[in-house]
């Protein structure tokens, strides 16, 4: 097995360094940005805030004290903790697979194909939230997968419990990834014993405790923040119509693909039944989040992939079909990393006006500033990544529907909690530039700063700043007395 786990190694080392330019992507760049300034002794909840739960900035904080401690980029250090956990479930995988008494080529077969799934079929989406979610839930899905041929798992199905739990903490959405298969298995027994395994109930004291620490560490998220979330960005959702195509196609195509490479687990009783029913969990979650970003879909493309490639078998398969197969991943792979929308080349721009900014964003998208404000070597100056984006789906819901007058009142409410923390950021933070978006959800024209200064004090502070320049989108506004300087 030595040298199947040397090839392993290799694909992983090579994802490695493939992502070394890649990695910092906005979100990444944003929650690494908040987890510096809570080192810097910031409050999550009343200095910062964060539109997701809390695990999704503290989970990169063992990231960001390492890279501070050791003096590195903590992107790079992201990477080296991805790895290893990508390793750990290699691990977890095998070590079941081995309990289970596989034989060589079976175990092989897993161990390569998660090698890649895992590590090079990410692309743009590694080190991203629902990348390390799945990785650490595959465990608990091939676990379920062994179960369900009647094949024991031994003891590292508790820790492949521990995962499927730290999956669901990071996304609640994810319950439906682990709860699928195990709603497979327990229509399959006519039995509940399913719901009780050791790594079900490890995954449920995961969440449970999870749960417990957000109710009594960050209670004030709870009674303040998600509320406005839910009321303001949650309703943020594209049409069915726009979703349902990406599910319908992948899934279809993992069928087909099952169907050619093994008409016997084609079957709804069949071994691949648990990872169907896993990318079923994984397009439910896309669906009910409600948006098109491409690295929401990895869970749904990585288990659909599981399915069909987890069946093949060197000795029968069909040239035809390893040729289709190998198209179908690299559509898959170019889809996850396909880029999504972005703003013009800023950098030079900015530093031509001041070298290493404090920097403010006005807008409702977090790529506007990160990573930028990381390249270029400046400050983030606000107290949340997501700017103004609660602020932009109120005023959407506003114009966009019939509402109650208590509704309004809260989606007026909301409007103005942004702007009095954007006028906070201002005069906290003194940013010597500012950047200001034209776009509503990259999808309306509007004037973010005209919103802004309707309100006295906003246009206050900003009437200290002069309009540098126009780039594309974007309106640069650089502080005069630091010209002046």
């Amino acid at each position: 097995m030595k040298r199947q786990w040397m090839v392993a190694a290799a694909i992983v080392l090579a994802a490695a360094l493939v992502q070394i330019p890649l990695v910092l992507n906005a979100d990444l760049a944003c929650l690494l940005t908040l987890d510096e300034k809570i080192l810097d002794g910031r409050k999550l909840g009343i200095d910062l805030f964060e539109l997701n739960p809390p695990l999704s900035v503290y989970m990169y904080m063992p990231a960001a004290w390492l890279a501070r401690s050791i003096g590195v980029a903590p992107e790079l250090v992201v990477i080296i903790l991805v790895v290893i956990e990508i390793v750990v479930a290699l691990i977890v995988v095998d070590r079941a697979n081995v309990a289970a008494k596989l034989g060589m080529e079976e175990r092989t077969l897993f161990l390569w194909s998660f090698a890649f799934l895992l590590a090079l079929l990410p692309g743009a989406v590694f080190g991203q939230r629902e990348h390390i979610a799945v990785v650490a839930l595959t465990p608990f899905v091939a676990v379920t997968a062994l179960r369900r041929r009647g094949l024991g798992p031994g003891r590292t199905a508790v820790v492949a419990g521990l995962g499927a739990g730290l999956a669901m903490s990071i996304k609640p959405f994810f319950a439906l990834v682990v709860g699928l298969p195990i709603i497979a298995s327990v229509v399959r027994q006519r039995s509940l014993r399913p719901l009780l395994t050791p790594e079900a109930c490890s995954a449920a004291i995961v969440v449970i405790g999870y749960g417990a620490i957000v109710a009594t560490v960050f209670a004030d998220y709870l009674s303040l923040y998600a509320p406005m979330v839910a009321e303001a960005y949650l309703p943020i959702r594209k049409g069915l119509g726009g979703l349902l195509p990406l599910p319908i196609v992948v899934i279809g195509a993992s069928i087909a693909f099952l169907r050619l490479l093994a008409p016997r687990q084609f079957r709804i009783t069949g071994d691949a039944t648990p990872w169907l029913a896993a990318s079923i969990g994984g397009a439910a979650t896309l669906l009910l989040q409600g948006k098109s970003w491409p690295y929401m879909a990895f869970g749904l493309c990585t288990f659909a992939i599981a399915a069909p490639l987890l069946q093949v078998s060197t000795r029968t398969l069909r040239k035809s079909v390893a040729i289709g197969g190998a198209a179908a991943i690299v559509l898959i792979a170019a889809y996850l990393s396909s880029p999504s929308p972005g703003f013009p080349p800023l950098a030079e721009r900015i530093q031509a006006l001041v070298k290493h900014p404090r920097l403010l964003t006005i807008t409702d998208h977090v790529g506007l500033s990160h990573p930028l404000v990381r390249q270029i070597g400046g400050a983030w100056v606000g107290s949340s990544c997501g700017a103004q984006l609660l602020a932009s789906g109120a005023m959407l819901r506003e114009s966009s529907s019939q509402l109650a007058d208590a509704e309004r009142a809260r989606l007026d409410g909301i409007i103005k909690f942004e702007r009095r923390h954007l006028l906070e950021d201002i005069r906290k933070g003194r940013p010597n530039i500012i950047l200001v978006d034209t776009y509503l959800l990259s999808s309306f024209p509007f004037d973010w700063l005209a919103w802004a200064n309707t309100d006295p004090e906003l246009r206050a502070e900003l009437s200290r700043y002069r309009e540098a320049e126009d780039v594309g989108r974007v309106r640069i506004l650089v502080d005069r007395s630091y010209q002046d300087q």
